[in-house]
């Protein structure tokens, strides 16, 4: 008799619920050539479409970013979103402008209720610097429409009412949900007192 049916390494994901991995599914918006991608060399398309559940605000250090305010963004691929596993609980970060036009989006949209019971395209806009071209990324939002779009809202929810840890591991951030604007300043003084340590650490070698 053949075990190769009870045979499993990683486990299995739920059917027709969500599914959350161990380490989350880390999709990168690539503001040097407007595209979004997995990894360093992956790169899917320009846009897409979303399925947010959980927002939150840290400081710190990311990548060649130093010392800067990031929005950790939480969410699940929209039916029509072919690039990113389906119904599969995903990350990303927001910096600077990006930050801006999203912040500016969900404030215009809570007027009408919660943002979240719909669905968020974000894709990318070019603007032009002192260093050369660069991209943010834009922010739409419409209903869900199809019965399959309104079905993932009810699996969303039946998902964060079971209060999920959605913690990211990989990175080394200080949280700043719900710190005052005095207690973020000395965040950031602290790490500007630091960064210019390390700067004279290295120059005095």
């Amino acid at each position: 008799m053949s075990n190769l049916s009870q045979f499993k390494v990683f486990g299995s994901r739920p059917q027709h619920s969500i599914f959350l991995p161990q380490v989350p599914y880390n999709l990168r918006n690539d503001c040097k050539v407007g595209r979004w991608k997995v990894g360093e060399d992956e790169y899917l398309g320009k846009e897409i479409e979303i399925s947010i559940i959980k927002v939150s605000q840290f400081f710190g250090t990311l990548g060649k970013t130093a010392n800067s305010f990031w929005l950790q963004l939480w969410f699940v691929p929209a039916p029509r979103c072919t690039d990113l596993p389906k119904n599969t609980v995903c990350l990303t970060y927001l910096k600077k402008r990006s930050i801006a036009q999203f912040s500016q989006k969900v404030t215009e949209l809570m007027e009408s209720g919660e943002p979240a019971l719909g669905l968020f395209k974000g894709s990318f806009v070019k603007h032009s610097g002192d260093k050369g071209d660069y991209y943010s990324v834009a922010w739409d939002w419409r209903e869900r429409e199809t019965d399959e779009e309104i079905s993932q809202l009810e699996q969303v929810a039946d998902f964060m009412a079971a209060t999920p840890k959605l913690v990211d591991l990989s990175v080394n951030l200080i949280p700043i949900d719900g710190l005052s604007p005095d207690e973020i300043e000395l965040i950031m003084s602290s790490a500007k007192a630091q960064e210019l340590e390390n700067s004279a650490l290295i120059s005095g070698r």
